[in-house]
C-alpha cells in the first residue's frame, strides 16, 4: 500500500519535472481577439470640417520651418467669427473688407514656439504674426495708447495684457465715428480717424476715433 503511494508520487513529480501540463479540452475555442478595424477610431479633438484647413496649416508651417509635418504638433483648433476680411490679422495700414468672416483659429507648436493660424470656413489658410508692438503705429500711436489704456481701466488690467490686434484708417460718414447712438444727433460730415481693435481675456473690443484725441468703444 506504502509503495503503490511511493509509486504514484513519483509519477508526478516525474511530469512537473518534464513540464508536462494537462492540454485544453479538445474543440475548446481560443479567447477572441477583435481585427484592427473593429477597434474603435479616436475622435479628434477639432471639428471635422476643419480637418483640410488644419492639413493646410500643418503643411504650409514645415515648409517654413524645412521640418518634417511630424514634427508640428496641433495644440488646439476652435471656431472663431473674424471682424473683417483679413481675418482679424491686418499689417498696420492694410485695408480690409468690413464684414464678419467665420472660420477657424489654429494654434500649432514646433522647436518649442507656438504658431497661430487664421482660416475661414472653406480654403484660406494664413499664419498671424505676433502682433506689432504699441510703439509702432505711426500717427496713430497716440490714439493707441489712448484706447489701450482706456480699456485696462474698463478691466482693471495691466496694459500688458491687453494686446492690438489691428489699427485701420477710416473715413467714417458723420461725426459718430461710425458707432451711433441711439436718440444723438450727429453732424453729417465725413470725419477721418481709425478703428482700432484690441483683444483681452479672449474677447475683442472694437475702438473709433477721430484722428485727434476723441475715441469711443463701439459696442454695437
Amino acid at each position: 500500500m506504502r509503495s503503490a503511494r511511493y509509486l504514484g508520487l513519483a509519477v508526478v513529480l516525474l511530469l512537473a519535472s518534464c513540464g508536462g501540463m494537462p492540454e485544453p479540452p479538445a474543440g475548446s475555442a481560443p479567447t477572441p481577439s477583435l481585427p484592427p478595424e473593429a477597434l474603435p477610431t479616436p475622435t479628434p479633438a477639432w471639428p471635422p470640417e476643419a480637418q483640410a484647413l488644419l492639413d493646410r496649416a500643418v503643411a504650409d508651417l514645415a515648409g517654413r520651418l524645412g521640418v518634417p509635418p511630424a514634427q508640428v504638433e496641433v495644440v488646439r483648433v476652435e471656431r472663431a467669427a473674424w471682424p473683417d476680411g483679413c481675418l482679424g490679422c491686418a499689417a498696420p495700414g492694410q485695408m480690409c473688407t468690413d464684414v464678419v468672416i467665420p472660420g477657424f483659429r489654429i494654434l500649432l507648436r514646433a522647436g518649442g514656439q507656438e504658431y497661430e493660424y487664421r482660416s475661414d470656413d472653406r480654403d484660406r489658410v494664413l499664419l498671424c504674426r505676433p502682433e506689432t508692438r504699441i510703439g509702432d503705429w505711426g500717427p496713430a500711436q497716440s490714439l493707441v495708447e489712448a484706447v489701450v489704456a482706456d480699456l485696462a481701466g474698463r478691466l482693471n488690467l495691466p496694459p500688458e495684457q491687453i494686446r492690438v490686434v489691428q489699427v485701420q484708417e477710416r473715413m467714417w460718414p458723420d461725426s459718430s465715428l461710425g458707432c451711433p447712438q441711439p436718440g444723438e444727433m450727429y453732424l453729417q460730415v465725413i470725419t477721418p480717424g481709425y478703428q482700432i481693435l484690441l483683444e483681452a481675456g479672449g474677447r475683442q473690443y472694437d475702438y473709433h476715433t477721430g484722428s485727434q484725441a476723441r475715441f469711443i468703444l463701439c459696442e454695437k
